[in-house]
């Protein structure tokens, strides 16, 4: 991220950062004048994927510029769950790319789930995998669009999805709130900010430059007579670079203007509780991370101290954990009214980098600039196969990087388009109360 960002200091820390405590890589700002052939902008899961996949294709001097420390932003905040498709709904990808390069496209997300999988074992990074997978439950007890939802999977996509019915559900998830459910093979979930921290040891390991702490402050072409075709001020230092790819998501609206209207920061919200003990068995028996079938879902797993990491809501607004307590714990007794008398001993939230037509932004700029960027609330699979795609780009192999010439940078609307956001939420919000509301009505006269 850079300096330019949306109210980027959140106030409190994630779980994830009090439970790393001194484990955390640290990176240091550059000083005085400085040379790399590539620089990445951005110390995410984006940015270090694509700076490891140019390691796997023997590309050295690498740096990256992290305006924090690697993670501070969405990619070490988020859920933890590693599970295919974009932020775009499934159905409008097939309709916008059409059949043959949907599939191309969502079989990418696949594979890089097995390539995030992959890398964790390759570079044993302790970041508490669970291959118990994710589940998608069904909250308004409505088998037949559920089984129309995974029929298109299947039909448009060549994905299928496990169909866990009402009854069985219950021995995965113990609450009355949901119907039937979808289990995603391959799927499963993590502790995001420790496989971030993975990578950047790895990264260091292999001779690649990490500033922290380190915000690009101006980016510019640079003459040729100086050498280099990009120039980076971060205020103590100049960085000269043949190649720069721009990383940053939700929290960079200004470094690179063209890019930085088309992206929209939207707020999301997580906490978790004190360990639970016996009790988190019982809940999730089988260690599952969950989301249910609304636009603003819900979504929850267990973590190994027993503690329950709850997320959801969509907004425009940077809460205070004490409010965010409050607002998800709401949502936790709505699925687990056992659990009213538990109260959130962490909460966070954090900008995701949405673009108006929520398909990431992968490619190059008529100036030159690489990008990675706009993956709004579905990156951990998208940012590594952005990473393999612009690696193969600058290698030489840039096949794969046409598919994605269809969705360019489109002005986000500014102040009016986060209004108009979240007046879009609370519509789709009423939509699916309604659509709830009915199917109680219709359970009750059953």
């Amino acid at each position: 991220m850079t300096s330019d960002a949306i109210s980027s200091a959140w106030p409190g820390f994630s779980h994830y950062q009090t439970a790393l405590g001194d484990e955390r890589a640290h990176c240091f700002p550059a000083q005085g004048a400085n040379r790399h052939q590539i620089v990445i902008i951005g110390g995410g899961l984006a940015g270090l994927s694509t700076a490891w996949s140019l390691v796997e294709r023997g590309v050295e001097d690498i740096a990256i510029c992290e305006a924090g420390q690697p993670g501070d932003g969405a990619s070490g905040r988020n859920g933890g769950f590693v599970f295919a498709g974009y932020s775009l709904p499934n159905q409008k990808l097939f309709e916008q790319a059409g059949p043959e390069a949907a599939r191309e496209l969502h079989r990418w997300t696949r594979e890089a789930v097995s390539l995030v999988r992959h890398r964790i074992d390759h570079l044993a990074i302790d970041c508490q995998p669970n291959d118990a997978g994710v589940l998608l439950a069904d909250w308004f007890h409505d088998d037949a669009a559920l089984k129309a939802f995974a029929d298109t999977m299947s039909e448009q996509l060549g994905f299928s999805l496990d169909w866990v019915g009402a009854e069985k559900c219950a021995q995965y998830i113990h609450s009355e709130r949901y119907g039937s459910a979808l289990h995603e093979p391959g799927s499963f979930h993590f502790n995001p900010l420790r496989y971030v921290n993975g990578l950047v040891k790895a990264l260091q390991g292999h001779g690649v430059t990490i500033y922290g702490n380190c915000p690009v402050t101006k980016l510019e072409t640079n003459p040729k007579s100086q050498g280099g075709s990009w120039s980076l001020d971060t205020g103590d230092a100049k960085i000269i670079a043949d190649q720069v790819i721009l990383t940053t998501g939700g929290y960079d609206t200004r470094l690179w203007p063209k890019l930085g209207r088309s992206i929209q920061p939207i707020a999301t919200y997580v906490a978790t509780t004190p360990p639970l003990g016996e009790q988190m068995g019982h809940l999730i028996p089988r260690g599952h991370a969950i989301y249910d079938t609304r636009f603003a879902f819900d979504y929850y797993r267990p973590l190994p101290d027993t503690r329950l990491l709850w997320g959801g809501r969509i907004s425009i607004k940077a809460r205070s954990p004490e409010a965010i307590r409050a607002v998800l714990k709401k949502d936790l007794i709505k699925v687990f009214p056992d659990l009213a008398d538990v109260e959130f001993d962490h909460a966070w939230g954090g900008w995701m980098g949405y673009t108006r037509h929520q398909m990431p932004l992968i490619g190059q700029d008529s100036s030159g600039l690489w990008h990675a960027t706009g993956f709004g609330g579905h990156g951990m699979a998208p940012t590594t196969m952005a990473g393999e795609v612009i690696a193969e780009a600058l290698t030489g192999t840039p096949e794969r990087l046409a598919l994605f010439k269809q969705w360019q940078p489109v002005w986000a609307g500014g102040p009016v388009g986060r209004a108009w956001a979240q007046g879009t939420y609370w519509a789709l919000n009423l939509k699916d109360y309604l659509r709830d509301r009915s199917a109680l009505s219709r359970a009750r006269r059953a």
